[in-house]
């Protein structure tokens, strides 16, 4: 195991070197919060799997120049035009976000105390949709087993901050349809759908982000 996690750390290391070595990976757009914008290069590694809470962002005006910290109340938006792995541009946004998985004793988590840098994967009229790498780990009596994920996200437009509703998992859930509709319970038309199996547990778990846009169509301003 110890040699698992020494294999891993020194790929992660020579990835990084290997990026560091592209101005580009490191480009960013900032949006701050008081309307200015500026482009810069980022140190914070927001694609780190390993980070799986960001508050503060580490940005540059050159390549490998002094960085400047700001917080999620000054900066709301960073976004990275070009990567390696994206042809689309990856927006990081400030958010007020639940800092834990809700359950049936504590429906509705506390949010952080600061925000946080959350990805965003979905940018809807009524919902924007959010993800943030998370490490999973399964103990079994001779061994844990460690992989690392992702936690989504919902925000919708009249809401204070962004909600969990699920943990990526290839494992099996026991009563999956019903632990989807307690997530899912803001949302009558999915619970229905699920209710009705046009929304199946396998649809969900291969593809949490499938939700995003019948949540956007379907939401109801309170």
């Amino acid at each position: 195991m110890k040699q698992l996690i020494l294999i891993i750390a020194c790929l992660i290391c020579g990835l990084s070197t290997f990026a560091k070595e592209d101005p580009e990976e490191y480009r960013v757009l900032v949006f701050k919060t008081d309307g200015t914008v500026f482009e810069g290069y980022n140190e914070t590694k927001f694609t780190n799997y390993f980070r799986p809470k960001v508050t503060k962002v580490s940005i540059s005006r050159e390549f490998k120049g002094e960085t400047e910290k700001f917080t999620g109340e000054e900066v709301k938006r960073v976004v990275f035009n070009c990567t390696m792995n994206d042809s689309m541009p990856v927006i990081f946004d400030a958010v007020k976000a639940q800092s834990k998985m809700p359950n049936y004793f504590s429906k509705n988590p506390k949010p952080y105390k600061e925000t946080i840098f959350l990805r965003l994967v979905y940018d809807g009229v009524n919902i924007k949709g959010y993800a943030m790498p998370i490490m999973d780990s399964t103990y079994t009596p001779s061994m844990t087993v460690v992989h690392y994920t992702w936690r989504y996200f919902y925000l919708t437009k009249d809401g204070e901050y962004a909600k969990v509703y699920w943990d990526d998992t290839d494992g099996i859930i026991p009563s999956m349809k019903k632990v989807m509709k307690f997530y899912l319970r803001e949302f009558p038309a999915l619970v229905e759908m699920i209710d009705n199996e046009e929304l199946t547990p396998t649809m969900f778990r291969d593809n949490p982000a499938i939700v995003y846009p019948i949540m956007d169509r379907t939401y109801k301003s309170k």
